[in-house]
């Protein structure tokens, strides 16, 4: 099957819908958000502590929700994991199937890793999952890029804001969700200015892409580029809040969160209706893809990471099973039995002579 046919063959017409756009914002950002769980754990800072298990934790969980957006796209849902067995290396399908599969597999062993010990060497359980994450990365950007017929799609710009505007989406649910419970990771600069510049990449890019023309003139004007340039705004607003330090949950960190994850969602939806307009005309790709989506099918797989995150926090809130210490030995056990002292002279040993 042709690159081209596998991203266009769908339900009622060919052209990706909104759970599409959904499925790439969730996949992209629990990639962004296990890399910045790996790299909290490497640091060892006791700060970052809670960054690395809800890191992990949100990764999982978006990794769990995402290919269900992808699954209801299928011409044959029942099929989606049997492209496993049936793997072909020409086919974007199945390397996504591998690459989602192996992403949870990862993202399971580190979350189990976090309430008991494991089998396996913790930093191999972290190489799996750099390596599971990577894939994501590249699989997204190589399924997009790669599509034949949909020139839009394949320019650079589009790459680049779709990989770059899920950062602060991944890193910022992390970041909420240890704020939430307790941890001070938010509170470090460094892992904000890395969601700031992720925002503030992916809006600069979108405008810049707006201000050479890519957007008007292409059938899709006015929608989709009013998505765009709504989302370069959010995107950019996100990045300035990312900057100030959080000094609650109702605070500046929410609304970067959810400026992020509208500014991502919203650029989706804007390159994909432009690229499909364009490719297919304006009948086939503007009114179906904002007309047909099924609002509680587009609600119902955040809500499902909702419902895990909040499994999660219930799991998390217990206390963890530690590795078995071994018995300490004390000074008095370890040191060895003491000798009887030596008669001082006969009279003391054998009493008074005759």
């Amino acid at each position: 099957m042709s690159t081209l046919i596998e991203l266009t063959a769908f339900r009622h017409q060919p052209v990706w819908e909104m759970q599409a756009a959904l499925y790439l914002l969730m996949i992209q950002a629990g990639a962004w958000a296990m890399l910045s769980g790996l790299a909290a754990q490497a640091t060892g800072a006791e700060r970052q502590r809670g960054l690395g298990a809800w890191g992990l934790l949100a990764a999982t969980g978006l990794g769990l929700s995402a290919p269900l957006n992808l699954i209801a796209e299928m011409l044959g849902p029942h099929k989606f994991y049997t492209l496993i067995p049936r793997f072909n290396l020409s086919s974007p399908l199945s390397w996504g199937v591998a690459a989602i599969s192996l992403f949870v597999l990862a993202g399971a062993l580190g979350c189990v890793g976090l309430r008991r010990p494991l089998p396996v060497p913790r930093k191999a359980v972290a190489g799996l999952g750099l390596l599971a994450a990577l894939s994501v990365l590249a699989y997204t950007w190589f399924e997009i890029a790669r599509a034949a017929g949909v020139p839009l799609w394949a320019d650079p710009y589009a790459s680049a804001v779709l990989l770059a505007s899920a950062l602060p989406c991944g890193l910022g649910l992390a970041l909420w969700l240890d704020m939430a419970h307790g941890g001070a990771a938010a509170q470090s600069l460094m892992a904000r200015l890395v969601a700031a510049l992720g925002a503030l990449g992916a809006g600069g890019t979108l405008a810049v892409w707006g201000l050479l023309g890519s957007w008007p003139g292409t059938p899709g004007w006015p929608w989709g580029s009013a998505l765009l340039a709504g989302s370069a705004l959010a995107l950019l607003l996100a990045g300035a809040l990312f900057l100030d330090r959080p000094k609650s949950l109702s605070g500046s960190l929410l609304w970067a969160c959810l400026l992020a994850l509208a500014g991502g969602l919203g650029a989706r939806l804007g390159i994909l209706l432009l690229g499909q307009s364009a490719a297919l005309g304006r009948a086939q790709g503007e009114p179906h893809m904002l007309g047909h989506a099924d609002i509680l099918g587009v609600l119902a797989t955040p809500a499902l990471f909702v419902a895990l995150m909040f499994i999660a926090s219930i799991i998390m809130g217990r206390p963890a099973k530690k590795e078995p210490a071994a018995p300490e030995v004390s000074a008095a056990s370890a040191a060895p039995p003491a000798q009887p002292e030596a008669p001082a002279d006969a009279q003391t040993a054998h009493g008074d002579p005759a």
